[in-house]
């Protein structure tokens, strides 16, 4: 009988069984009422964007997620990707206090985005302030010391080897501790299309942004 709702309806009552949530769960979440929750979940409601926006702000999770199809059940289409980055080679984006290099660049809409960073800022307003974006990453310093900044948690210090996930919709940011850059490895993860394109466009942002910045007086 599941296999007969519709995507979103299935979708949510399998996020609801995996997490062990009620409708009166959701509903607290949401702010959505339980008996429109169950409604959605029966296919007896098709619910507007503007429910279906705030069903994905208050689960925590994209639009494109509360729309899975099942796809995994489905015979597996291999299209054999593969790509190579030696010597953290790739296109590379450099701002005033950090250096970006995308790897394995040649491979268009990646789910997964690997960034080598080289962090040199060393105080809170280098970093211009915390950010965001959609998707979840996982970051492991290589070299140096690097204090993790975050939105909801305090500051914390990690050394090479040591690796931290997080939330990327969570506003957050890098420095680095000691007398010498950090160098971190990041992989953003996302079901959102061009997640890459997403990550340069905001470092591009910034790098307008300093170059907009009035030089200092001699």
């Amino acid at each position: 009988m599941t296999d007969d709702l519709p995507p979103l309806g299935r979708v949510l009552r399998e996020r609801r069984a995996h997490h062990g949530w009620t409708l009166a769960d959701v509903a607290a979440m949401t702010g959505i009422s339980a008996s429109t929750l169950s409604k959605i979940e029966n296919g007896l409601l098709s619910p507007t964007y503007d429910k279906i926006l705030q069903l994905a702000r208050g689960l925590g999770v994209e639009i494109a997620d509360l729309f899975a199809t099942g796809e995994a059940s489905k015979p597996a289409v291999v299209v054999a990707r593969r790509s190579v980055s030696r010597q953290h080679e790739g296109q590379r984006l450099d701002t005033e206090f950090y250096s970006y290099t995308y790897l394995c660049s040649d491979v268009a809409h990646k789910r997964i985005i690997p960034i080598r960073i080289e962090v040199r800022a060393t105080e809170p307003e280098q970093m211009g302030g915390l950010s965001s974006h959609v998707g979840e990453e996982f970051v492991e310093v290589l070299q140096g010391r690097m204090r993790l900044y975050s939105e909801y948690y305090e500051p914390i210090e990690l050394e090479p080897g040591d690796s931290v996930y997080l939330d990327s919709t969570m506003k957050h940011g890098y420095l680095s501790v000691g007398d010498r850059p950090c160098v971190i490895m990041v992989m953003c993860s996302s079901a959102t299309p061009n997640l890459a394109q997403t990550l340069r466009e905001i470092i591009k942002q910034r790098i307008l942004e300093e170059q907009a910045r009035p030089a200092p007086k001699a």
